[in-house]
């Protein structure tokens, strides 16, 4: 089983520990009372010797073993701060001088604060500033344990503290990368179910168009095979009215086939198309009449589905006033003065429609669909002036 520090912060804590524990010796070489007196009834030397080797135990199971309770809870997390209680008990009882010796604990009061609930880091914690206390006033008497004890707590209180502040600010961390990811995923979800929304939308017009262009299509061809049915009738009797019925058959072809070519245009995808100011100017040049184009604000970078909805938008309605308006100017306008908002405007002077006209047509409720989709609306109706207006908004 592998026990070795995971990560660079291990490997920190693994240092301050070892660390900690050779001030400790050193401290204890460099003592005035260093071999004053011992427990035992051994010889001081042998005593220091077995004091070092608990030590480096100490030491190594101080970095093995916190790693190795690092993932683990309940019995292990006791058996490792009982043996090390145990060691530091053992190293104290043996020493031959006391020194710095009770600096020995503060590595496993830091670790008890990291790893245990409070009832936990209360027990280890005052059986080690206990155990410190007992460190100078058995041998030295209560004076020295009082005076002990007052310069001890300052470091352990220091440890603790810092120890408590360290483990709140990881655990704010942890909250933070958490609540992070979170937000990662749900927008990684927002992003899916927005392209799952605009491919559903898409489908949906591609649908509709596909109806409009059957039965478009449909009507037209109806209507011609019945004017030549009816010239194929009179043409032996008739032929001025046969004629007749042949000149509108084959005019209802060449409307029959720009409707084709404008459903069918609907249907391409927009793969190549420049940026939306410069496709109006392409789109405003085909045709009659050639309306005047108006970009108010600066021009800024738009999501594909919005672009495509006012292209369209504008493909619509220019259609609309081509086919139907009668009219000798048109004005299109794109207008980014309003932060996280566009409006796409199309005006003429034509005839406008009349008081009972169906706007609901498929033209412009497929737009109406496609632009709600967007959290837009479209508007559109007669100018005072006259003609007609078509005016489409939406968030970008």
């Amino acid at each position: 089983m592998d026990f070795r520090p995971k990560d660079r912060g291990t490997y920190y804590t693994s240092f301050a520990f070892g660390s900690i524990v050779f001030a400790c010796y050193g401290g204890v070489f460099t003592t005035d009372t260093f071999f004053a007196w011992s427990w035992l009834p051994v010889p001081s030397e042998w005593l220091m010797l077995a004091s070092i080797l608990l030590g480096m135990v100490y030491t190594l199971l101080g970095v093995l073993g916190d790693g190795f309770v690092d993932c683990r809870q309940g019995r292990y997390i006791w058996l490792y701060f009982f043996l090390q209680c145990a060691l530091l008990t053992i190293i104290v009882v043996i020493s031959p001088t006391r020194g710095f010796m009770g600096m020995l604990c503060l590595p496993v009061v830091s670790q008890s604060i990291f790893r245990l609930r409070w009832p936990g880091r209360v027990a280890v914690c005052g059986y080690l500033f206990a155990l410190t206390v007992a460190l100078w006033g058995i041998p030295y008497g209560w004076n020295s344990a009082f005076s002990a004890m007052i310069s001890y707590s300052a470091g352990f209180a220091f440890t603790i503290a810092f120890t408590f502040i360290t483990t709140q600010a990881l655990a704010a961390r942890a909250g933070s990368e958490k609540l992070r990811h979170e937000l990662a995923e749900a927008n990684a979800q927002l992003r899916a179910q927005a392209e799952q929304t605009a491919e559903l939308a898409t489908t949906r017009e591609r649908n509709r168009v596909a109806r409009e262009i059957h039965d478009g299509v449909g009507h037209y061809l109806t209507v011609i095979k019945t004017q030549l049915d009816a010239a194929s009738a009179l043409l032996p009797t008739q032929p001025e009215r046969a004629r007749e019925a042949v000149t509108k058959a084959a005019k209802l072809s060449a409307e029959a086939l720009d409707d084709v070519r404008h459903s069918v245009g609907a249907l391409r995808t927009d793969t190549g198309r420049p940026p939306l100011p410069e496709a109006l100017r392409e789109l405003a040049g085909h045709g009659d009449p050639v309306p005047t184009l108006t970009i108010e604000g600066e021009p800024r970078t738009l999501a594909p589905g919005v672009e495509h909805a006012l292209y369209r938008a504008a493909q619509e309605g220019l259609t609309n006033i081509r086919k139907h308006a009668r009219a000798t100017h048109a004005q299109l306008r794109l207008d980014f003065r309003t932060p996280h908002t566009l409006r796409l405007e199309l005006a003429d002077n034509g005839i406008g429609t009349g008081p009972d006209a169906d706007q609901t047509g498929f033209g412009l409720r497929g737009l109406r669909e496609r632009i709600a989709v967007l959290g837009g609306k479209v508007e559109s109706g007669n100018r005072r002036e006259g003609g007609f207006q078509l005016r489409v908004e939406v968030p970008a």
